[in-house]
């Protein structure tokens, strides 16, 4: 049995965790034994996957150390716990992980996650100096690894654009379909215990309120919008929140819920789904949508070419909040019950959580 060991910053759940405990929790029981380690501790046990992992029995380990405190004691201490858990494979979620494997850890099978076009996505995060900084460090760190793996093909037909002398795999990332699935129960009586209204089109938007998700094009749209039949949810919470409460201050239409951590039955009582980010790898919460049954919305941006072509998916241009308030106008004209059953049988198909973990096994018994 092979000892997979994932180390990442924290559990706390976001993208690359999901990821992470998604194929931990699916990978083949006989052939792999899948481990966790983390760098620090977790902020909010309520909001991470550490319990859930647990309760599975997937050990989690923990560095317990502090960013700072991490920079001058990292070294010593990863060496020391992978040397006491001796994995066959080690496979790195975050920056930091990557990073500290480069320098510290050697003579193990090592593959490293690449969760975002990293170069645009550090400069939109934390300024073009230190983004470039930091994307140099993480191309430096990649390139140490047995493996580069993209979290979606998208992603990594776009890394080997830019960089095509770097071989970089990929496996797509996958829904939970048992937990995004249409609800089968009285939508109106879910909507009252989420306190939604009953007679209204329900639009979602889901993420974090930063720069790069691109939220005042959405907030531009509704406010332009006339549609008194539409009502539209923001889920999630972020650096940016309070800016766009304050854009859309007045009104009525609008529902902000902060941190959702049962966003499924958000989207179980929606009628569409919306996106307008300006940069995404693999935007989990658009599958999770269409898992759900959902048409969904989109900026359009190279991640979401694959989508194309799907009846339950429309386009419309990044950034333009007018092309947008026409977009969701259409939708809402043009739903029918085939793009509900067109959106969960892509899902179904082709990014199951159960095909995502066959990736990873595949990849770490004949990839390697």
């Amino acid at each position: 049995m092979k000892k997979v060991l994932y180390i990442i910053s924290t559990l706390r759940r976001t993208g690359p965790t999901n990821i992470l405990a998604g194929t931990a929790l699916n990978l083949d029981g006989r052939v792999f034994k899948p481990m966790v380690l983390t760098l620090s501790p977790e902020e909010d046990e309520n909001n991470s996957w550490k319990q859930e992992l647990q309760s599975k029995g997937i050990e989690v380990h923990s560095l317990n150390l502090s960013r700072i405190k991490g920079i001058f004691c990292a070294g010593r201490a990863l060496k020391r716990k992978i040397e006491e858990i001796k994995p066959d494979i080690i496979h790195t979620h975050c920056f930091r992980s990557a990073v500290y494997c480069a320098l510290f850890v050697k003579g193990y099978k090592r593959v490293s996650e690449i969760h975002c076009d990293y170069e645009e996505d550090y400069a939109l995060a934390y300024g073009g100096i230190k983004g470039a900084i930091m994307a140099k460090v993480f191309t430096w760190a990649l390139s140490s690894a047995d493996k580069r793996v993209c979290c979606s093909q998208m992603l990594a037909a776009i890394l080997r654009r830019k960089k095509p002398d770097v071989d970089y795999a990929y496996v797509n990332n996958g829904v939970d379909t048992e937990k995004f699935k249409p609800y089968d129960g009285d939508k109106a009586a879910l909507r009252r215990v989420l306190k939604l209204p009953l007679d209204k089109r329900v639009f979602i938007w889901a993420g974090v309120f930063i720069k790069r998700k691109d939220f005042p094009t959405l907030a531009k749209a509704v406010m332009a919008l006339k549609e008194e039949k539409d009502f539209f949810v923001f889920c999630g919470d972020g650096p940016l929140l309070s800016e766009m409460q304050t854009m859309l201050d007045g009104q009525k239409n609008i529902m902000f819920t902060g941190f959702c951590p049962e966003i499924h039955k958000y989207l179980q009582s929606a009628d569409f789904y919306i996106s307008t980010s300006l940069t995404e790898s693999f935007h989990l919460t658009v599958y999770e949508a269409l898992s759900c049954g959902l048409p969904v919305i989109l900026s359009d941006i190279e991640a979401y070419a694959n989508l194309r072509g799907n009846e339950a998916v429309s386009f419309f241009k990044t950034g333009d909040y007018k092309e947008l308030a026409k977009a969701i106008g259409i939708a809402a004209q043009e739903y029918s019950p085939a793009k509900r059953e067109a959106a969960v049988k892509m899902i179904r198909d082709s990014y199951s959580l159960q095909k995502m973990a066959e990736g990873y096994g595949d990849l770490y018994l004949n990839g390697l």
